[in-house]
């Protein structure tokens, strides 16, 4: 009797021991996706960060050395697409959870409409930037492009079921009343003179830009959960690559329908810094502007629009620095007071993706807790 009390507790402890190893598999294979996740966040950041503010100055820098194009600034902030050829062709290595996730492919109808759709949406948003960091000086439209934020709080709500809190609220208010505040600023100092008039074209249309590139991300967000249903690095790289041919091809439609095209002999001759300048700078911004759209994506996808949106933001709040720095741009009072509300609408929202964070774990461990209560 004792022997078989004494086996039943030997099977029993090793039973426990096979358990606890098997759980101490799971959560090291938890961490390390965990950890690869939020290793892809921060590349993908970096592209957004490093891209937006490149691409920023040098389009500043296009209009100030005798560049006049409105289509072909847009078009080099699409033009970037072929240089992700290479790692959409090359075969992704097999994943099995990935292969779940996308086994039900949509149709090549669908897929290209939605390409489609989402590329003429960003032609039209493009050309609303390119208008506004015309008009403006850099520091001034990248606070006010940080409204992206600001609208995509709205739309992430009613299109991906994203959740406004308190806190969330504060930073959209916060945000808003930030990138608002500049127009009540003259701002003949920064970079020549600036009329009232084209300060105010340089705030609407620049705005509008926002909004449409808010509801942009979240149409594309809810185009990686219902459409492709796929996360992946190919899908996000396929999803940059095929809007960004669309994109370009609208704006070299434009550019030859608008006549804008016969323009470019004389522009390239007299940009002051050469031609070579000329052409090293569209280069150079369609590639860091392709840097920032791969990015942008793929936070939408490895995390959400919200997020991405954030990120963008934060760049907004870089981007001045470097215009001091390289383009001599004046950092007034109310251009700091308005950085620094910004920069306090985005440590809200950090904050409450920390709380989000902390309520997860929170409920991982009391699934854990009554899951050693059960056994």
């Amino acid at each position: 009797m004792e022997g078989a009390h004494e086996k039943l507790l030997h099977l029993t402890f090793e039973e426990a021991e096979r358990t606890e190893s098997s759980e101490n598999a799971d959560n090291r294979k938890f961490q390390s996706s965990k950890f690869m996740l939020w290793l892809q966040i921060f590349i993908f950041t970096f592209f957004v960060l490093g891209g937006q503010a490149v691409g920023t100055l040098l389009g500043r820098v296009y209009y100030e050395q005798g560049g006049k194009s409105r289509w072909l600034a847009t078009l080099a902030q699409t033009a970037g697409f072929p240089i992700l050829l290479p790692f959409i062709c090359y075969p992704s290595p097999k994943n099995h959870n990935e292969d779940e996730l996308t086994t039900h492919h949509p149709s090549i109808f669908v897929r290209a409409s939605v390409y489609i759709f989402l590329g003429l949406f960003q032609v039209v948003n493009s050309m609303s930037f390119t208008v506004g960091v015309q008009y403006l000086p850099a520091s001034t439209y990248s606070l006010i492009s940080g409204t992206q934020l600001a609208f995509n709080a709205i739309t992430s709500f009613f299109l991906n079921g994203h959740k406004i809190t308190a806190i969330i609220l504060n930073s959209v208010v916060l945000l808003s009343f930030s990138s608002s505040v500049v127009i009540f600023q003259n701002e003949t100092g920064d970079s020549g003179e600036i009329s009232q008039k084209s300060l105010l074209i340089g705030f609407a249309v620049t705005t509008f830009g926002s909004l449409g590139y808010a509801l942009q991300f979240s149409l594309t967000e809810l185009a990686f959960q219902k459409v492709f249903k796929s996360n992946t690095l190919k899908q996000v790289m396929k999803m940059s690559f095929f809007i960004g041919f669309f994109v370009t091809i609208a704006s070299l439609i434009g550019l030859f329908a608008s006549g804008n095209w016969r323009d470019l002999e004389k522009e390239i001759g007299e940009y002051r810094t050469g031609k070579s300048s000329y052409f090293i700078n569209l280069i150079c911004t369609a590639i860091s502007w392709q840097l920032y759209a791969v990015g942008s994506f793929g936070l939408v996808s490895k995390a959400s629009s919200l997020f991405s949106n954030v990120i963008i933001n934060f760049g907004g709040s870089i981007v001045p620095i470097f215009a001091m720095v390289f383009l001599k741009d004046r950092i007034t009072g109310l251009k700091v007071f308005s950085l620094l509300l910004g920069l306090w609408g985005y440590a809200s929202y950090i904050y409450q993706h920390y709380l989000d964070d902390l309520e997860a774990k929170n409920s991982e461990i009391k699934a854990s807790d009554n899951q050693d209560d059960d056994f």
